[in-house]
């Protein structure tokens, strides 16, 4: 999501497009970008997902949510058993408006937040992609993807100059901001969308056509890799994580979503990014079981359903964008870009039909994507902050494996206090079959 620094309040396009210069990563891609990770225990895997958590200001729902996290760990509710690990999907850690990133704002909105996050034998792993906050460059050496890197792709068994609160949480050794966690249950590819407006996964001033761009041939070798993987023995779920939402019901997404307007509409070859999610499924020929996603301040469950010639569903892609990790204040899907409040449809939705996509966004051929549900801050009294608590199940020689996932709120006021200090809701929930690939809610 954007903050003041990263609007463009002179694009004639909308005064809620972001500002944000797509910037290189400062090393290059290594040679392994993959990391093996092996929970205790074996059955069940489960694990939290959440995004936009970090606020330089009001700490309260950051420190809420990560608490109603911290809970699950001793005392999980079926079918959930105690999570593995927090796979955190951007923007850990915001800067005030102008201002550089630092050490002590990680330490506050990283460290501090997630002090409770560990069990008896010690902190539990959070990994995480890079959201837009965590990409921006700035004066050297505070800059934001620099600090990404010295937290998330460090140096295994190293505590992080950043870290004054949690001596026990060292750093995190992942090889790359985009890069894919090997699990028992499940391939999780997790993308680095950048800074730009809709997000953008390669450079869009050198590129006219951005299939050709390294990270999504990278997401081709990836989702191909999966598919051979899972073809060979048993299948794994193959689940996809960006900052950026390739869907999002929001009244602003037909500007927010447009990578076009980026960099006061500097891009113009740049593509919106479900479309060369689509792509990248397409030349692959691998669909993944679910997508995460943040960036937007509030919750929304989207399913994107593949349907054949009837007109009758063969599968099903839930979207989860889950940007109320606690970020204050929560958005609004009906916000209009210009400011103000619109018209919007009662859930469930058509994107394309009732809602605002981007110029450019199309679903694919024989496709719909409907947002099923969603939570936004309407109520600035009672927001609902919250997190997934995301599920695997292998399944037996009678049932099917699948992917659960239950959305948990902690909500807060407008001053970031907790309106039930420790409540912690069941919101919304969904099951995928991972034979199937159908839903049911």
């Amino acid at each position: 999501m954007y903050i003041l620094k990263k609007m463009s309040k002179s694009n004639p396009n909308g005064a809620c497009i972001e500002k944000g210069v797509w910037t290189p990563l400062p090393n290059p891609v290594p040679s392994q970008t993959n990391f093996v990770f092996t929970p205790p225990g074996t059955g069940n895997m489960t694990f939290h997902t959440v995004g936009c958590s970090g606020d330089p200001g009001l700490t309260g729902p950051g420190l809420a949510v990560a608490g109603g996290m911290a809970s699950q760990i001793p005392g999980p509710l079926s079918p959930a058993v105690a999570p593995s690990f927090l796979y955190h999907l951007g923007d850990i850690a915001y800067t005030t408006s102008g201002s550089d990133m630092t050490g002590p704002l990680w330490n506050t909105q990283f460290y501090a937040q997630y002090a409770a996050y560990a069990d008896v034998n010690g902190p539990l792993p959070i990994f995480a992609i890079a959201g837009n906050h965590d990409g921006n460059t700035g004066t050297s050496p505070d800059t934001e993807i620099g600090h990404f890197e010295q937290n998330m792709c460090g140096t295994a068994g190293a505590l992080s100059p950043d870290n004054q609160a949690d001596t026990a949480r060292k750093e995190s050794a992942l090889p790359y901001p985009y890069w894919r966690l090997d699990t028992p249950l499940a391939w999780i590819i997790g993308l680095y969308a950048n800074v730009s407006n809709g997000g953008v996964l390669d450079d869009p001033t050198q590129l006219t056509d951005p299939t050709q761009g390294p990270q999504f041939l990278w997401l081709v070798e990836q989702l191909t890799w999966c598919k051979a993987q899972n073809a060979a023995g048993t299948p794994r779920a193959i689940l996809l994580a960006l900052h950026y939402p390739p869907y999002n019901g929001t009244l602003d997404f037909q500007q927010r979503g447009n990578p076009t307007f980026g960099n006061d509409n500097a891009y113009p070859n740049a593509v919106p990014i479900g479309m060369v999610l689509q792509e990248a499924y397409s030349t692959s020929g691998q669909i993944p079981d679910a997508v995460f996603c943040a960036h937007a301040h509030l919750y929304q469950r989207i399913t994107l359903t593949y349907n054949n010639s009837a007109g009758n569903p063969i599968q099903q892609v839930p979207h989860f964008v889950v940007g109320c990790g606690g970020h204050t204040q929560l958005e609004l899907m009906a916000t209009e870009c210009a400011g103000g409040t619109g018209t919007f449809p009662a859930a469930p939705f058509n994107l394309f039909t009732q809602g605002t996509p981007p110029a450019g966004l199309t679903a694919p051929p024989n496709a719909t994507v409907t947002i099923e549900f969603y939570a936004d801050g309407t109520n600035q009294d009672n927001q609902p902050y919250g997190f997934l608590t995301v599920t695997l199940t292998p399944g037996t020689t009678t049932t099917h494996p699948t992917l659960v996932c239950q959305f948990y709120t902690t909500p807060c006021d407008s001053s970031g206090d907790p309106v039930k200090p420790g409540a912690l809701l069941l919101t919304d929930s969904c099951t995928l079959d991972l034979a199937t690939h159908l839903l049911s809610s």
